[in-house]
């Protein structure tokens, strides 16, 4: 099995990888190419394919979003994708590019790289999202894969979702919390949750912790009922409390939220109790939430439940200057997600501590 060098990757292996290109955008000019750095677009075929799913003939925002996978995943390129796809739309934009940067550490073979570069093009290509180009280098820098892109999508002015929270605004979580952290946990250990949580609800659970991408109900909620959204968030690392208080604490709005009503599945719960995590605050790409005008939070959650998706009004935004409160307890900034003491209690349980 042939290792590669440190540095670059050799040319010969460039020329392979740019051949796994998967879906080509319209007004694309330039894009990946061995030998070649920037890519390079015709924004009016871009506008044109923007404008048509918003039936609007506006010219469109540009918005931009980076993000690294560094927590384990079973498929870590899908996630890249999804985790970035998921943040642009929450602004209601449309993804369109994206570049990725892949360092490999010491040791690595180039059936690897391959293998990550076909996952990578076939995720693309599934969801209409051009590699506009990208850079992949083995280094002592890193000890595991680190996988980080820069995605562009494109809304409407008039579909541009704002952060503008109201005193009275209903939110509302769809989607099971700690999905992503369920699918994590899960991946690691696969005879010992097959025994604590039964063939069945293993199986369960790893099923929820595929179930990421959250962009297309943001998109059909947003031509649906766009003058009703004041502000929507999904919930990544820091979980579902995390994401309130990134929502609502940079604006000075208070809440409360009763966490009996927030969408959390059985098996999530179940987990989180043998490993002694808090599931609010579990990694939780796949849930989203709509901080929506009150008039129309009911039709917004029916809507997503018709479309199979858990989908719960949670609680409401209070005044400037309250405390943002679940359960009537008040809640601290962010802090470092409870996956990494759910992966420190597996060790412990494999090791029969």
């Amino acid at each position: 099995m042939e290792v590669l060098p440190l540095g670059k990757a050799p040319w010969s292996l460039l020329v392979e990888l740019v051949k796994k290109q998967g879906y080509r955008n319209e007004g694309v000019l330039q894009t990946a190419e061995e030998g070649v750095d920037v890519a390079v677009l015709d924004l009016q075929s871009v506008i044109e394919k923007v404008n048509e799913l918003y039936n609007t003939r506006e010219i469109p925002y540009l918005v931009y979003k980076a993000d690294p996978i560094t927590f384990p995943t079973p498929n870590p390129t899908k996630y890249l994708i999804t985790v970035n796809k998921n943040d642009l739309a929450t602004a209601g934009a449309l993804p369109y590019g994206i570049t990725v940067t892949i360092l490999l550490p010491p040791n690595s073979t180039r059936k690897s790289l391959i293998e990550l570069q076909s996952n990578l093009s076939l995720t693309c290509r599934e969801q209409h999202i051009t590699i506009l180009g990208g850079h992949t280098e083995i280094t002592q820098s890193v000890k595991n894969p680190i996988l980080s892109a820069s995605m562009i999508g494109f809304v409407p002015p008039s579909y541009y979702i704002p952060r503008d929270p109201q005193v009275g605004d209903l939110i509302i979580c769809s989607g099971w919390v700690g999905a992503e952290g369920t699918g994590i946990l899960l991946s690691e250990a696969e005879d010992l949750f097959s025994n604590l949580l039964g063939k069945e609800g293993y199986q369960q659970g790893l099923s929820i912790g595929k179930a990421l991408d959250i962009s297309n109900q943001v998109i059909d909620c947003n031509r649906k009922w766009h003058d009703e959204l004041h502000l929507v968030h999904d919930a990544t690392e820091g979980g579902i409390v995390g994401a309130l208080y990134e929502c609502l604490a940079p604006k000075g709005f208070g809440s409360e939220v009763d966490s009996e009503k927030i969408p959390l599945a059985p098996v999530t719960k179940k987990l989180a109790d043998i490993l002694e995590v808090n599931p609010y605050k579990l990694i939780s790409s796949g849930a989203v939430i709509f901080i929506c005008n009150p008039s129309k939070a009911d039709a917004i959650a029916a809507f997503l439940r018709g479309k199979n998706i858990p989908a719960e009004i949670i609680g409401e935004v209070t005044k400037r200057g309250n405390p943002i409160r679940v359960d009537k307890a008040p809640i601290q900034p962010p802090e470092a997600d409870h996956l990494i003491n759910g992966l420190k209690k597996i060790e412990q349980l494999k090791k029969g501590n």
